[in-house]
């Protein structure tokens, strides 16, 4: 009984970290969808696609993929709205 509750608890746990860790990589992957959007326009499948593309060519992970272009986007200066 000891051994299957143990065996419960971490499985329990390591479900828990594997779903913190899906909520943080989808984070990073849904800021580059959006970096994406904002410099080619298109829509949100497409700039999934063009990000799962990058990712198929350079053999990288997607959540890697993304990290950089986030990563890229905080380095370059921020273009302001003109004014009305």
């Amino acid at each position: 009984m000891v051994l299957a509750n143990a065996d419960l608890y971490w499985s329990a746990r390591n479900l828990a970290d594997e779903l913190q860790e899906a909520m943080r990589t989808r984070a990073v992957i849904e800021q580059a969808k959006g970096i994406i959007l904002a410099e080619r326009g298109g829509d949100a499948d497409a700039a999934f696609e063009a990000l799962v593309a990058l990712s198929q060519r350079r053999h990288v992970k997607l959540h890697d993929v993304a990290q950089k272009l986030v990563d890229g986007a905080a380095r370059r200066p921020t273009r302001r709205a003109p004014e009305a």
